[in-house]
């Protein structure tokens, strides 16, 4: 099979020509994305964990790499995306899905979702530098105040008011680059599209429904944090839910038909 084609399996309900068209929703929207992905979830929960797990345990594995485990692990997030999106859609047209799919991102359409990963890597690379910079310009600048003066108070002021700052500016230029790089992979996969033009894609219909992409990062980050409740344990949930959130929102935002293959019975889901 070759490693990229236009007429993927997945693609029936996604005629890739033709672009659907960016629509705006309301903030409650972002809400019901996370809960569209828990039903997701619920509906094939053993294959999820799977999923999740087999990801998780490629991440940890370029984590260990020195010096570019970093580097390695946010090139990866893109092509990981694809394959769970993938996964996403057959659990919801209540088809069979296999685990090779889970990474399919890394064969059918690679090359888009693989640059994709590369501006995802350099926009977060840019971002720290960025940070640091300021960070580090502001920290010297109050140490120098601080030494040449009197006013000591004054340099220590200085310095964390420029810290803050630097962190401010960095959530701010982190949030752009999300919303570039949210809806990116399930364009790529579904409608066979370069990087750049699914990347712009996802920032316009995140922009449009700014409020709902808000919401939903935020409660997004929430669940990321409790995972550290449970000693990294949730994330073999938390994975699955977002990545049915991501492709409820990109239905949602692409005007896409609702499905209407009925639903598998919750007890049979696992089969």
């Amino acid at each position: 099979m070759p490693r990229h084609y236009r007429h993927a399996p997945w693609q029936d309900q996604h005629p890739q020509d033709d672009l659907p068209l960016i629509r705006h929703v309301g903030v409650g929207h972002g809400v019901q994305w996370i809960s569209e992905g828990w039903t997701l979830f619920l509906r094939r929960p053993g294959f999820w964990l799977l999923a999740a797990l087999l990801q998780t345990l490629l991440v940890m594995l370029v984590l260990l790499v020195p010096l570019l485990g970093q580097v390695g692990a946010h090139l990866l997030m893109p092509i990981l995306s694809a394959g769970l999106m993938v996964v996403a859609h057959r659990v919801q047209y209540n088809e069979p899905v296999t685990v090779a799919e889970v990474f399919t991102g890394f064969r059918e359409h690679a090359p888009a979702v693989v640059n994709v990963g590369v501006w995802y890597m350099l926009g977060w690379m840019l971002i720290v530098a960025l940070g640091l910079l300021l960070g580090g310009g502001a920290a010297l600048s109050g140490m120098a105040v601080g030494m040449e003066t009197q006013y000591e108070w004054l340099g220590t002021a200085i310095s964390v008011f420029g810290i803050m700052l630097a962190v401010v500016i960095s959530l701010l230029l982190v949030l752009p680059l999300v919303m570039s790089v949210w809806l990116a992979p399930p364009l790529a996969v579904f409608h066979d599209i370069p990087a750049m033009q699914a990347m712009k894609h996802s920032f316009v219909a995140s922009w449009r429904s700014l409020p709902a992409f808000i919401v939903a990062f935020f409660l997004v980050a929430l669940m990321l944090f409790l995972t550290s409740l449970t000693l990294g344990l949730g994330l073999l949930v938390v994975i699955p839910v977002m990545a049915g959130a991501t492709y409820a929102a990109y239905r949602d935002l692409f005007e896409l038909p609702t499905p209407t293959v009925a639903t598998a019975p919750l007890e049979s889901a696992d089969a």
